[in-house]
């Protein structure tokens, strides 16, 4: 038996272990997508679409009807797009936008790596981008900018290198600056600032910086390059002031820096940078230690390639490092440069110390043997007992763990490819068992039913937001969404044919006749009230 499944796993061809770990890869990410209410800031991208949609106006991103300066449009028309062809808004349509933009950041990962190096490393930094933790079990369940912003980032990267390294300079200038505009119409001016570092980077990286910084080369290309931004933004110049426009997105853009922040904050935030990025990153960020390496370190310096990952690497990282409130999904860009620098360094060193690949296949081993015991035990938890399918679920994610472990065991030259798939059948059980446990207790998953329930029964009636009544992110969007109209603020309860939305803790006292009731995310109360004027009787 064992004999036999050894032979089976070894004997399988490299495109059929592909198509295992894409098979793999549909269950990981689909699975459940839409279980989980929108968080805050899918609430906003998606309000601005939806309301970009029925008002027909494109180039002013709004919400209650009025301008929406923190961030470009061009995401918002993505989710637009993916809306149209899902038939509505919502979570599924909003959250498969990202996932186009992942499935394209992991074949640009293959594409750009294989142009360097064999067909298994390519494959194996596309699946790792996929696996990387912080985007397997958080960003791509998530209609964020990020991922699209990274993407177009890192394909930055490497038309800097791949076209300054043939010396084809109009075209390198060209891209990169086309690319530039993509990535500040997606998240403004943080864009620039990675424009800026790279192509000093790599001017520098090529010998080139002297000869072709000032170039008539480069200012074409930046004329060329930004008139998608200029379009737009003269478009949108005359919907609104460009003044307040710009100041807004640079206040978006410095809100996280140093500049914000006391000196002690930034120096704690600095030390605890690298430790954090690690947790977040994991599996795969446990591979820093390899980069300590002297023999690593000399093999960087002689690949230029590799040369090129880690000087990009190196030079746009510290814009967050030192930022102290940042996410790490601002840093998703990174992951492809430091995976090719980190695996192939691994192979460096087996080629001179096999203990090292020895240490990481033990590595990998423990980490599967704990998902497997956690999987197979799981339906003992009283938690889960009642979930749908838990018995599907408990057999076929043993089943295939089990599978991914004597991969791991027996197939020692794709090792990295096994543990993929282990990874990503961990995160598959995860999106049965865990997203549905996590929908029924969320705080956003009352507020939505309440606006299922709003826009179900009020849907023919024009609604209002009254004065200063706050509702958060999440419940504007679905109360939007289900009543499929945009929900403007009202500074006065004028209209008798209308209902206000009300927030009772701000107005405990006002005058009207109260429809119905809400309620909002924190437990706000919101009246559903008419103007007193349409029933005086009342």
């Amino acid at each position: 038996m064992t004999e036999s499944l050894k032979k089976f796993i070894c004997n399988l061809s490299l495109t059929q272990v592909v198509w295992l770990l894409i098979l793999a890869s549909g269950t990981a990410f689909l699975l459940n997508l839409n279980a989980v209410p929108f968080i805050g800031d899918e609430g906003i991208r998606t309000l601005v679409a939806f309301e970009m949609t029925t008002s027909g106006n494109y180039i002013v991103p709004t919400q209650f009807g009025e301008p929406y300066f923190n961030k470009p449009p061009l995401y918002n028309w993505f989710i637009i797009v993916s809306s149209t062809l899902f038939g509505g808004y919502g979570e599924w349509p909003s959250r498969m936008t990202t996932l186009v933009f992942l499935g394209l950041f992991a074949w640009s990962a293959y594409h750009f790596t294989r142009l360097k190096t064999d067909r298994i490393t390519a494959i194996t930094m596309a699946f790792m981008l996929l696996t990387s933790g912080r985007i397997l079990f958080w960003d791509s369940m998530l209609a964020l900018i990020d991922i699209c912003f990274s993407w177009i980032i890192y394909v930055n990267f490497m038309v800097l290198y791949f076209y300054g390294k043939e010396g084809r300079w109009q075209r390198m200038f060209l891209l990169s600056y086309l690319l530039f505009s993509v990535a500040f119409l997606l998240k403004g001016f943080p864009a620039l600032v990675f424009q800026g570092i790279s192509m000093l980077v790599a001017l520098y990286f090529h010998k080139a910086l002297k000869s072709k910084l000032f170039s008539a080369a480069h200012w074409i290309g930046i004329g060329i390059g930004v008139i998608p931004l200029v379009v737009y933004y003269l478009l949108y110049a005359s919907h609104v002031s460009m003044e307040q426009v710009v100041s807004i997105l640079f206040e978006q853009s410095i809100q996280r820096t140093p500049v914000r922040f006391t000196i002690w904050e930034t120096v704690v935030h600095f030390f605890a940078f690298p430790f954090e990025q690690i947790y977040h990153f994991l599996p795969w960020s446990l591979l820093v230690l390899v980069g300590l390496h002297p023999r690593v370190r000399a093999w960087i310096r002689e690949d230029a390639f590799m040369r090129f990952n880690f000087w990009m690497l190196m030079a746009n990282l510290p814009v967050y490092w030192v930022s102290v409130e940042v996410y790490p999904r601002y840093l998703l860009m990174f992951i492809p440069l430091f995976n090719i620098i980190t695996y192939l360094g691994v192979q460096q060193l087996n080629t001179i110390r096999p203990r090292y690949w020895n240490i990481i296949r033990w590595l990998f081993l423990v980490i599967t043997l704990c998902s497997l015991v956690s999987i197979t035990f799981m339906r003992f938890v009283p938690l889960v007992r009642d979930l749908p399918f838990l018995n599907a679920v408990w057999i076929c994610g043993t089943i295939a763990m089990a599978f991914g472990l004597a991969g791991i065991v027996y197939d020692k030259t794709r090792l990295f490819l096994w543990f993929v798939f282990a990874v990503l059948v961990t995160r598959s059980v995860f999106n049965m068992v865990v997203l549905p446990i996590r929908a029924a207790e969320h705080d956003k998953t009352p507020p939505k039913i309440e606006c299922q329930r709003i826009g179900e029964k009020y849907a023919d009636e024009t609604l209002y937001l009254y004065k200063h009544s706050n509702l958060n992110e999440v419940t504007r969007a679905y109360a939007s969404i289900y009543t499929n109209q945009i929900i403007h603020r009202a500074s006065e309860a004028t209209d008798t044919s209308a209902l206000y939305l009300v927030q009772k803790d701000i107005y405990p006292d006002i005058q009207g006749i109260r429809v119905d009731s809400m309620v909002g995310v924190g437990g706000r109360v919101f009246v559903l009230m008419r103007s007193p004027e349409e029933n005086p009787a009342e």
